[in-house]
C-alpha cells in the first residue's frame, strides 16, 4: 500500500470539518405573539387618514410659515425676544402680576356695572 493512499483521508478530514454539509431544513419561524404585526392594518388605516390632502396642505402651510419665521433675518430678533422674556419673567414678576390681576378684577367688574348703568339710563 502506498503511503500517499494512507495520508489522503487525513488530508481531506480538515476540509470536511471546515465546510460541514449544510442543514437543508430551515429552523421554524417563531410563533406570532400579536404585537406590532397584528396591529399593522389598523396603523396603516390611521396613517392613511392622517395623510389626507387637507392634512398635507395644512402641513405645507405650517412648514412654509416656520421657514419664514426661522429665516436668517429673524433668528437674531427671536433670540433677543427670548432673552428679554427670560429676564422679565422672574418668579417675583409673575407673582406680583398675578396679585395685581387678582386685585384689579373686582374693580373691572364694578366699572363694567357702572358703565352698564350709565348706558342703560341714556
Amino acid at each position: 500500500m502506498r503511503f500517499s493512499t494512507l495520508l489522503l483521508p487525513f488530508a481531506a478530514a480538515p476540509l470536511a470539518l471546515a465546510a460541514p454539509e449544510p442543514n437543508p431544513v430551515a429552523p421554524r419561524a417563531p410563533a406570532s405573539t400579536g404585537g406590532l404585526l397584528s396591529e399593522l392594518p389598523g396603523i396603516l388605516d390611521g396613517v392613511q387618514e392622517l395623510l389626507s390632502k387637507d392634512t398635507i396642505n395644512n402641513l405645507e402651510v405650517i412648514v412654509s410659515g416656520a421657514a419664514k419665521l426661522l429665516s436668517s433675518d429673524n433668528i437674531d430678533i427671536l433670540q433677543d425676544i427670548l432673552n428679554n422674556a427670560h429676564t422679565l419673567l422672574t418668579k417675583d414678576f409673575v407673582d406680583n402680576t398675578t396679585t395685581l390681576i387678582g386685585d384689579a378684577t373686582p374693580l373691572v367688574e364694578d366699572v363694567s356695572k357702572l358703565l352698564g348703568g350709565v348706558l342703560g339710563s341714556l
